[in-house]
C-alpha cells in the first residue's frame, strides 16, 4: 500500500494485481525488437520480467482523501465480470476490497468515482454482483463520466466489437440506472484541490486528475503512458489507443509540460511504487519512480 502525503491532501495506491503480463512487441505495435533488448539493462527485473520477457503493469485504483472529499480514480478490472473476449479480466476473485479495507476506507464513504476513461480495466470495481445483479460498489458516490468519452462509446457499445464482452452492461448502465453518473465537461473542477484535464486519443475523451495543494502538483496520467517505455520512446503507442495520431500528440505534450513542472505523475499502469518524475533524457525522458513526494 503506497501512500504519499501533498500538503492537505493524502493519496493512497489500492492495488488489484500486479504481474508480467504483456509482451512488449503486442503492447507496443510500432515497437521493435533491437530498441527493447537495447533497454533491457534497466528494464529488468523491475518492469521486464527477465525470464519470459514480458513487461510487468499494474492495475490499480488512487484513492484521494482532500479536507473535504474522499475521490476513487479508475476502478480496475473488478470481480465475477464476464470477459471472454478479455481473459485478463475474465471470471476474477480479486482482494481489491479487502486492500482498500486496509486503506481504512469503507465504500460508503466514497464521495467520488473517476473513470479517466471508459476502457473495461478502468470501470470494473464500479459495480459488484449481489444476488445476481450489479449494483453500485460505491453507494453514495458520483460516478464521473467526461460527456465526451461517453458520446463516443454509448455508440461503439453497439458495434460487433463488444457482442460478446459487453461490459458496459454489468459496469456502467447500471451507475445511469441507480442515477449515481454524473457526465462532466472537460476541465470540471471537483473542489479546491482536485481537478479535471482533457487529455485525447487514448480514447476521445480521456481525461488526467490535477491534484494541488499549496506549490505542489500530482498528475494522474490515466493511460496517456501503459509503461516507461514510452517515456523513452514517445511515439510507441499502445495497441488500445483509438486515436493513435493524438495519443502521440498528447503524450509528446504531457512529457514536455511536466518536466517543466517537476509535478509527482501517477500513471494508471505503472508498476510498484506507481508514481514518479518525467526527467528530460537525451532527445526523449526517462521516468524516475519516487516513493515520497
Amino acid at each position: 500500500m503506497n501512500k504519499w502525503i501533498i500538503g492537505e491532501v493524502e493519496i493512497t495506491r489500492v492495488l488489484e494485481f500486479e504481474c508480467p503480463l504483456l509482451d512488449p512487441l503486442d503492447l507496443f505495435p510500432n515497437a521493435d525488437k533491437e530498441t527493447i533488448e537495447y533497454n533491457k539493462h534497466w528494464l529488468q527485473p523491475t518492469l521486464q520480467d527477465p525470464n519470459s520477457g514480458l513487461l510487468i503493469l499494474s492495475f490499480h485504483s488512487f484513492l484521494i482523501q482532500t479536507p473535504r472529499h474522499l475521490i476513487l480514480v479508475d476502478t480496475c478490472g473488478g470481480n465475477d465480470k464476464k470477459r471472454p473476449q478479455k481473459p485478463r479480466y475474465h471470471m476474477n476473485s480479486w482482494p481489491y476490497l479487502e486492500n482498500l479495507e486496509i486503506a481504512k476506507i469503507h465504500p460508503n464513504e466514497i464521495d467520488y468515482v473517476l473513470c479517466t476513461h471508459l476502457h473495461v480495466d478502468h470501470v470494473g470495481w464500479n459495480t459488484r454482483l449481489v444476488n445476481g445483479n450489479w449494483i453500485p460498489t460505491f453507494p453514495n458516490a458520483k460516478y464521473l463520466f467526461s460527456e465526451r468519452e461517453w458520446d463516443f462509446w454509448k455508440e461503439e457499445y453497439l458495434s460487433g466489437e463488444f457482442k460478446d464482452d459487453p461490459y458496459a452492461e454489468d459496469s456502467i448502465l447500471p451507475i445511469f440506472k441507480f442515477n449515481q453518473a454524473l457526465l462532466v465537461d472537460d476541465n470540471y473542477q471537483i473542489d479546491d484541490w482536485v481537478g479535471l484535464e482533457t487529455t485525447p486519443g487514448h480514447t476521445p475523451g480521456h481525461l488526467s486528475v490535477n491534484i494541488r495543494s499549496g506549490p505542489d502538483l500530482v498528475v494522474m496520467s490515466g493511460d496517456i503512458m501503459h509503461h516507461p517505455l514510452q517515456c523513452v520512446e514517445p511515439n510507441w503507442n499502445s495497441c488500445f489507443c483509438v486515436d493513435p495520431i493524438k495519443s502521440i500528440e498528447t503524450r509528446k505534450k504531457f512529457l514536455a509540460t511536466h518536466e517543466k513542472t517537476q509535478a509527482l505523475i501517477m500513471p494508471a499502469h505503472f508498476p510498484t511504487p506507481g508514481a514518479g518524475r518525467i526527467i528530460g533524457h537525451g532527445n526523449a525522458y526517462k521516468f524516475n519512480f519516487s516513493e515520497k513526494f
